[in-house]
């Protein structure tokens, strides 16, 4: 009788790959529950049920899975670190299989839509959280999904309509600005970090007023998602008009992954020079 798995170091076949989607999927949609997830027990698991394959040979699939959900915008196994270079029927069939799933999808917008940051066990500065800005590519893949409403642009409109996350990531940055400028010795000017979003609201152009260590002014935009560090945004005309006209206080934070591990990444200055602003939404008069 002959195996439907293939002998040891032999490209991995569809119904391997099916078997460790299917287990990617479970781990996700628990951890988006908040359920604490053993990576170790379900490659364990996954060795037993596919024997041609190693414990490491798992593990790197399973980054794969997470470059293929990391290229569309979407959440991934926090640990499971993206790989790219994967097959491209791996690529169909993570896409196929969280498109397919009604389940997933539900996860998913919860997740999405989430407005609480993930606990810290310390008081965290912008130091803390802050990493290097993506480097810009178009995403690999882009066949047609269900879940189009949490990915790419129009997750991105998603973020910027949800109110109560822009709000909540604002906050959780005025807490890491000022914990910054006290752990530089600047009590004085932590104490005059304001919330110019609930005080001017939109007409001012960046959210959050803050400050070097140095005591110079910085304009701060902040940008929420719970999804992945090359997740789009929207920016207002207005708010780019300000980071030109203010670029040497301007700042963008983008917060990402805000409810599962919250970073961000800083883009300085005009927002026309730090990043591709690509024209998505238009004015329209009768003619």
């Amino acid at each position: 009788m002959t195996s439907e798995f293939p002998a040891a170091r032999d490209k991995w076949v569809l119904t391997e790959i099916e078997v460790l989607v299917a287990a990617y999927e479970d781990m996700l949609k628990r951890e988006m529950r908040g359920e604490r997830v053993v990576k170790a027990d379900a490659v364990r698991a996954l060795e037993v049920v596919l024997p041609a394959r190693t414990s490491g040979s798992i593990e790197r699939k399973m980054q794969n899975v997470s470059a293929v959900l990391d290229e569309r915008g979407m959440p991934w196994i926090p640990g499971y670190k993206p790989l790219s270079h994967y097959q491209r029927d791996l690529a169909i069939a993570v896409m196929r299989t969280f498109s397919g799933s009604s389940r997933v999808a539900e996860a998913l917008e919860r997740y999405v839509g989430n407005a609480v940051p993930a606990a810290s066990g310390s008081r965290l500065a912008t130091e803390d959280v802050l990493i290097d800005p993506p480097s810009t590519r178009a995403p690999r893949y882009r066949g047609p999904t269900s879940l189009n409403l949490t990915t790419g642009p129009l997750g991105a409109m998603r973020d910027f309509r949800n109110a109560a996350l822009g709000r909540a990531g604002e906050e959780w940055v005025i807490n890491l600005e000022r914990e910054k400028l006290v752990r530089s010795g600047r009590n004085d000017l932590a104490d005059r970090v304001s919330w110019v979003a609930t005080v001017v609201g939109d007409g001012a152009g960046y959210d959050v007023g803050s400050f070097q260590p140095d005591g110079r002014p910085m304009k701060v935009e902040v940008k929420t998602t719970n999804l992945g560090r090359t997740t789009p945004f929207y920016i207002t005309r207005w708010e780019v008009e300000t980071s030109r006209t203010s670029s040497d206080e301007y700042v963008l934070f983008r917060v990402f992954d805000f409810h599962q591990d919250p970073k961000l990444y800083v883009l300085q200055g005009s927002v026309e020079d730090s990043a591709q602003l690509v024209p998505s939404v238009f004015l329209g008069y009768p003619s």
